[in-house]
């Protein structure tokens, strides 16, 4: 993966010509941190207005956006607004949301790369921010790949998770799972059992319905998978596979330990282990939960999609 320290400083200097409107806080936010390449990126221009001011109406009806991909000059996205200055008064908060095709911001995604990009409002300082494009994990040929080496991000709402594999422990479920992740099963699931000092289970299919959380937990790809019991240790950040009271009946039903439970070795099928993000791990086990088993998160945790980091053989 690319070092971001290159496009920060680029698009810094471009930043600070930015003209400031007197009497204005501009923030332009992504809820994204990384997307993948042909799928939809959304954000987030956020107006205060601290004294009062007026600003371009162009501003509020249109879109001038300026685009630096891997530290080099990228597409600009124009659309006309209206004429003229609109008066706003002090006190005023105007929130705008805007999607675009992540092709129309990166044309020519590298499919062997994480690509980083800045995107800033033209001319507002302040609005501006920073985010990652992968390559379409549905165009990969699963059978090329190292899955040793291979890396799989968990791009959740309370943050990313990065994992790793072990193919020489599980091979079957690490390519269930890489699989499942291929074809996007697990974009817009939750993790629907959280139990803080225990672990964090998502991969239900069932969790996508809010109308019938009793549900959750219940639901599969249509097959199941044999176990594959091994030596790995269920310690923090283990990567392991759910599964009922019969031992080969995982589908697509997953998690990861949040503090060591040995009483699961040997029980449930290891394949993999948290790389990075830790604190993200803690913050999902760590939200508030309720429902019958004191175990359903009151606040959602969504599995936004799942962006698969190629190695190849």
């Amino acid at each position: 993966m690319r070092r971001l320290v290159p496009l920060f400083v680029a698009a810094f200097a471009a930043f600070v010509r930015a003209q400031e409107i007197p009497g204005l806080e501009a923030r332009l936010t992504t809820p994204q941190s990384l997307v993948v390449a042909g799928s939809t990126v959304e954000f987030v221009l956020r107006l205060e207005v601290k004294a009062d001011t007026e600003v371009p109406a162009e501003l509020l009806t249109g879109v001038k956006l300026t685009v630096t991909v891997d530290d080099k000059p990228g597409p600009r996205i124009q659309e006309p607004g209206k004429a003229g200055m609109v008066p706003l008064v002090a006190g005023t908060r105007l929130e705008r949301r805007l999607s675009f095709p992540c092709d129309r911001l990166v044309p020519n995604v590298d499919p062997n790369a994480v690509t980083p990009i800045a995107v800033a409002w033209d001319g507002l300082a302040g609005a501006n921010c920073v985010l990652k494009v992968a390559p379409d994990s549905r165009k990969l040929d699963l059978a090329a790949l190292d899955f040793a080496k291979t890396k799989v991000v968990l791009v959740t709402n309370l943050g990313e998770l990065t994992l790793a594999f072990r193919p020489d422990k599980a091979p079957r479920h690490v390519e269930n799972f890489l699989k499942l992740c291929k074809a996007g099963f697990y974009d817009g699931t939750k993790f629907h059992r959280v139990v803080r000092n225990f672990m964090i289970q998502g991969g239900d299919p069932n969790s996508k319905n809010d109308d019938k959380p009793e549900t959750w937990g219940q639901g599969d790809p249509g097959y199941k998978i044999d176990a594959e019991f091994n030596d790995l240790k269920h310690l923090r950040g283990t990567l392991s596979m759910a599964r009922s009271n019969d031992p080969n009946s995982a589908g697509s039903q997953f998690f990861l330990v949040h503090k060591d439970s040995a009483h699961l070795d040997g029980k449930y099928s290891a394949f993999g282990n948290l790389e990075k993000g830790a604190d993200v791990l803690d913050a999902i086990a760590n939200v508030r939960c309720g429902g019958p088993q004191d175990s359903t998160p009151l606040q959602p945790v969504v599995l936004l999609s799942t962006v698969i980091l190629p190695v190849k053989k």
